[in-house]
């Protein structure tokens, strides 16, 4: 049973959004949404400022296949605090087709943030809106971008507009791409070249490093729907002078709100006021927002086409760590002896996972290799079972070592055949 009571004046997210007239971009990805529980599945954090409406990942899935948006991008909302479950069930539940921003603390241990990357998130959000939070001091912060700037991840930032200029330092002192939430929450009622909204165009114009999300058209807009008259020339404005760093999401399920609640299919017809031509567009919802979020696992995808081929990727470098070093550790003549006389024992040092042990005890080095051993690494264990390096490689392609040898000496695998392992061609 759910223990949570919905705050009295919450406005939960509309029941019956209405289809876009206009159509998106194909692989289109709403770069800004959350889900709230369910409380009773997922409770919200005792910490938390308020207390939203249930609205899990199955109302996000058939939002997103009703306006026909391809991808999410799930926030990690701050009724959850630091407690990540319901956005990582999503992300598991999405199949790919979400990616995740998590809260973190800076004594968040290793194994937690590679479960993290492993479910799908690629930033931390750092929420400086008082009214939301309470904000920490800046090293707080900069202890956990010093962590996930190793992970490759993102920063993205919250902030309203007024409060850029006491954030300036760390923001633009932090080593990762950061993503600036809503434009920054400029003041939409005031002339477009006021000095906070010059001072958020500053910071995109001198920091190359720096996204806008031209988001939060029904939060910053006080014309109201269904034009959004005020919120038009400043998105616009950002969209057209940095057109390869900006993203757009539709915030579902908008918490905080008090003027009214948009229908979400009015949202995404209004991206062509902001977006005035189809090249803005698709960079806009398809180019930025895939290359942020799936860049590495696309141009992954792309390598991992090549037959009898796997390159020795970051990702697999970081989930073969312990294979590899394990490995290395066999150029010591000592240790060499040690796993002579005792194979079991001396792997039991090393934290392998159970494919990673089996392939090893196995000798199978086509399994080690997809548990992200390196052929070069491996080769130390050829070296201990003395072994040479064609009589072990001739196993991984079903060859005799003399017929390994002979290919290999008459310059190796014909280029004719397969080139192309999806195309089967």
């Amino acid at each position: 049973m759910n223990d949570f009571v919905m705050d009295a004046d919450w406005l939960p997210f509309h029941p019956a959004p209405g289809r876009p007239r206009w159509t998106l971009p194909p692989g289109s990805v709403d770069a800004h949404c959350h889900v709230f529980g369910p409380g009773d599945e997922f409770p919200f954090a005792p910490e938390r400022k308020y207390t939203p409406c249930d609205a899990g990942k199955d109302e996000l899935f058939k939002l997103r296949d009703l306006l026909g948006f391809d991808k999410n991008v799930i926030v990690q909302a701050t009724c959850h605090g630091t407690d990540n479950r319901a956005m990582v069930d999503a992300l598991r539940a999405a199949g790919g087709r979400a990616r995740g921003v998590a809260v973190v603390r800076p004594d968040v241990s290793d194994e937690e943030l590679a479960r993290l990357h492993e479910a799908g998130v690629r930033g931390v959000r750092f929420n400086f809106v008082k009214r939301l939070v309470d904000p920490k001091p800046d090293e707080y912060y900069r202890r956990i971008a010093e962590r996930v700037a190793r992970l490759g991840w993102h920063i993205v930032v919250y902030f309203e507009a007024a409060d850029l200029e006491e954030r300036w330092d760390l923001l633009t002192s932090l080593p990762t791409v950061v993503v600036v939430d809503h434009m920054g929450r400029p003041d939409v009622t005031a002339p477009i070249d006021n000095p906070d909204f010059e001072r958020f165009l500053m910071l995109m114009r001198d920091h190359p490093r720096f996204y806008a999300k031209v988001s939060g058209t029904e939060r910053l807009s006080v014309s109201g729907p269904p034009d959004y008259d005020d919120f038009v020339p400043f998105a616009r404005t950002v969209v057209e002078s940095f057109p390869d760093r900006v993203l757009w999401g539709t915030d579902w399920p908008h918490p905080n709100l008090e003027s009214h609640m948009p229908d979400d299919g009015n949202l995404v017809d209004f991206v062509p006021h902001i977006a005035t031509t189809e090249d803005l567009r698709r960079r806009l919802l398809v180019d930025n927002p895939t290359r942020l979020y799936w860049g590495a696992a696309a141009r992954e995808s792309e390598l991992d086409d090549i037959p009898g081929t796997t390159v020795f990727t970051g990702a697999r470098s970081r989930k073969g760590f312990q294979l590899n070093q394990f490995c290395m550790s066999l150029l010591r003549a000592e240790n060499r002896e040690r796993f002579k006389r005792a194979e079991s024992g001396y792997l039991d040092e090393w934290a392998l996972s159970p494919a990673q042990r089996r392939a090893v005890v196995d000798r199978d080095w086509n399994a080690a290799i997809a548990e992200g051993g390196n052929i070069y690494f491996l080769s130390k264990i050829f070296a201990t079972d003395g072994t040479s390096f064609p009589a072990a490689v001739s196993t991984m392609v079903g060859m005799s070592p003399e017929d390994y040898a002979a290919m290999m000496l008459a310059g190796g695998r014909s280029p004719e055949g397969q080139r192309s392992i999806r195309e089967g061609r």
